[in-house]
């Protein structure tokens, strides 16, 4: 009897590297949202056995995404992803009020509704310092009252590690 492999969900899947890295890790990605339409194009291209769904995460719900996808009732392992930068990085403008910033809490949003074993949230160092700390910070109390074990002294990676 051979043992279902893990299965994940892509947020702000782009072209597709995490689902890459997840695949490559042994997770079936049965799921990715994308709202620009040449990536999806792109994702679908290197992912044609998953579903790309082409949507705002503002505009999605974890049923949509089950019901879309070939996920069903079944339990997801892992949701990751990463919502965009640009208002948290160090480099640019660097605004707390940019709109971007918002796609976080959706990204909350979606894991909640999916309830995956675990999640994963990647993005720049910029989002752990200064005034933009106090995402982070919701972000882990959020996750914490919903029953989730967070680690409170997160650490910055380097992915070329």
């Amino acid at each position: 009897m051979t043992k279902a492999r893990p299965i994940a969900v892509d947020l702000f899947a782009g072209a597709g590297g995490m689902t890459l890295g997840f695949e490559q890790a042994g997770f079936d990605v049965l799921a990715a949202i994308e709202i620009d339409p040449i990536h999806c194009a792109t994702h679908q291209f290197n992912f044609p056995f998953w579903s790309i769904i082409c949507k705002s995460v503002i505009d999605i719900t974890g049923q949509e995404i089950r019901k879309r996808s070939s996920i069903g009732e079944q339990e997801i392992d892992v949701v990751f992803g990463g919502p965009p930068c640009q208002g948290f990085s160090l480099i640019g403008k660097r605004c707390l009020d940019d709109s971007r910033n918002s796609l976080v809490f959706h990204f909350i949003r979606i894991v909640l509704e999916l309830s995956p074993k675990f999640f994963v949230l990647e993005n720049v160092k910029g989002m752990t310092s200064g005034k933009h700390n106090k995402f982070i910070i919701e972000i882990i109390n959020t996750f914490s009252e919903h029953g989730y074990s967070v680690e409170q002294n997160y650490k910055i990676l380097n992915a070329a590690n």
